[in-house]
């Protein structure tokens, strides 16, 4: 069953209170709505742009692309500290849309867009990064992954450094007792960020909920 986080006039509320974005940002949300495109949507893309200007973010990794949006607000912030960002995208059809809007943003020589699984692509990379965004949970198909999603994230991120989460309320799934292995997986997924020895972390009801973990130094 589904479940909504926040009400229809408050996402509208707070969607209407975010400046103008820039053409490409607008393009690209104008195309998402057209072909039902999945979006972080301009709330959660200023969150991520705030989280990266504030930690001074310069080596970001993202997994799972999508359209490119969300990549577009973190290079936002990590252009201006001459940062870099590393993204990870296994559909060919999703990496071309973000290649025609990464260009058109004029990121084009500030991200390295690999194409294929992640867990393929992951212990190939060697960071550190100072933020990760992972944005694949809802397309895990097996409970145990979002754990290796996990595992493998960590082993990339810069002590002090944060891994934020997004889908981790599931459209409210989560509070399901007898739900799907993906929904498991989000399950677990947050039980060990929560109880994590290396991680300080917490959840936010924004947009299909946001997790925030920071890892400890020392």
């Amino acid at each position: 069953m589904l479940y909504a986080i926040t009400t229809t006039a408050i996402e509208d509320y707070m969607n209407e209170l975010v400046p103008p974005r820039p053409p490409v940002l607008a393009e690209l949300e104008a195309r998402a709505q057209q072909q039902g495109l999945a979006l972080v949507g301009p709330v959660e893309g200023t969150f991520l742009y705030l989280l990266a200007r504030s930690v001074g973010a310069r080596e970001a990794l993202e997994v799972g692309t999508t359209t490119g949006y969300a990549a577009i607000w973190l290079l936002q912030a990590l252009t201006a500290s001459g940062g870099r960002l590393t993204a990870v995208e296994s559909r060919p059809q999703r990496v071309n849309l973000a290649h025609e809007f990464l260009e058109k943003a004029g990121y084009t020589n500030d991200v390295t867009l690999h194409q294929g699984e992640w867990m393929m692509i992951l212990p190939k990379l060697t960071g550190p990064y100072d933020l990760i965004f992972l944005d694949i949970l809802r397309s895990l198909t097996s409970d145990e992954e979002s754990l290796q999603a996990l595992d493998l994230c960590l082993s990339l991120l810069q002590p002090g450094g944060l891994l934020v989460t997004d889908n981790v309320l599931c459209s409210a799934q989560v509070l399901e007792d007898d739900a799907p292995p993906t929904v498991r997986g989000i399950q677990k997924f947050n039980e060990r960020i929560m109880s994590h020895p290396e991680l300080e972390s917490v959840i936010l009801p924004i947009r299909d909920g946001i997790a925030i973990s920071r890892k400890k130094e020392g």
